[in-house]
């Protein structure tokens, strides 16, 4: 029989059988121990049945993986709701580019959910476009509370795997009862004294949306980890560049301080957003400082 880890807790393997809809909880197989392999949630498995009136069964073997995400750990998945807040907390676009480039780097397809719209300003929105309208990625301002841009966020996860990321506070865990129309995860509150929200999410689950659709609730975090990559490479993570890394005077050009520069030709003229370019600019610095300490 084939299904899908939906959860990991306590050394079970909660699978979940399409054809009949029945949730097995599993061990994996003393081999997985021997070979210290690890299942992950979003993993496609094989398994048998134990214990059919306990709902129990044996993890015999795991499909090759399509995708691996380290933190949170997830398979499969191909897609992944970034939700931030512009307000509680305020909007943070240097984490944002960070988390962009990790997913980029990750092969997921980003959505930008930008949750408690109902406390944005038409300023607020005014700014996140400006500097996000260019990049090409998908941008949906929500509000669990007013139950606005749920059928948009349920539309684009349709016939996915997603995973969803962002700072704890956000309202992750709120947009996903808004998705389901239940109350049943735990959320958090914002410290009105750090700014940050309290971890409530305290495993990692995928939950089915519809046939083949699953979101995965994930513990939020706040800092994020550039991946292991050249400083030169960096610029492929964003995709507004593209454009103009042919039109630059040098081959090879990394868009920092070149003369005859496209991408900062389009930055001085408002082609390209400065913030995303000044983002751009900081976390190629922090890699090359990286890369160079590696080598010494």
């Amino acid at each position: 029989m084939t299904g899908r880890i939906i959860k990991a807790l306590s050394g079970f393997y909660y699978v979940y059988d399409e054809e009949s809809g029945t949730v097995y909880a599993c061990r994996a197989r003393g081999v997985f121990r021997k070979k210290d392999l690890h299942p992950l949630v979003g993993d496609r498995v094989t398994y048998e049945v134990t214990h059919e009136k306990d709902r129990e069964g044996q993890i015999l073997s795991v499909f090759p993986r399509e995708s691996v995400l380290s933190r949170p750990p997830v398979a499969n998945c191909d897609m992944a709701l970034l939700v931030f807040s512009v307000h509680t907390p305020d909007v943070n676009p240097d984490l944002i580019d960070r988390y962009l480039v990790l997913l980029g780097y990750s092969h997921l397809t980003p959505v930008l959910v930008f949750q408690k719209s109902d406390l944005n300003t038409d300023e607020d929105f005014t700014k996140i476009r400006e500097i996000y309208g260019g990049t090409g990625y998908e941008i949906i301002f929500a509000s669990a509370l007013e139950k606005k841009g749920i059928d948009e966020v349920k539309q684009a996860i349709q016939g996915h795997v997603a995973t969803v990321a962002g700072p704890s506070g956000a309202g992750k865990s709120t947009l996903l009862n808004a998705l389901l129309g239940r109350e049943e995860l735990e959320t958090s509150h914002v410290s009105a004294h750090t700014g940050r929200g309290r971890q409530t999410t305290r495993h990692t689950e995928l939950v089915r949306i519809a046939d083949e659709t699953y979101v995965c609730d994930t513990p939020g975090f706040s800092t994020v980890n550039l991946p292991g990559i050249r400083e030169e490479e960096l610029r492929e993570y964003f995709p507004e560049f593209e454009e103009y890394n042919g039109a630059c005077r040098f081959r090879g050009c990394v868009h920092i301080h070149e003369p005859s520069c496209a991408v900062r030709e389009a930055v001085e003229d408002g082609r390209i957003n400065e913030v995303r370019y000044e983002d751009y600019v900081r976390m190629y610095e922090e890699l090359k400082e990286k890369n160079r300490r590696s080598y010494q």
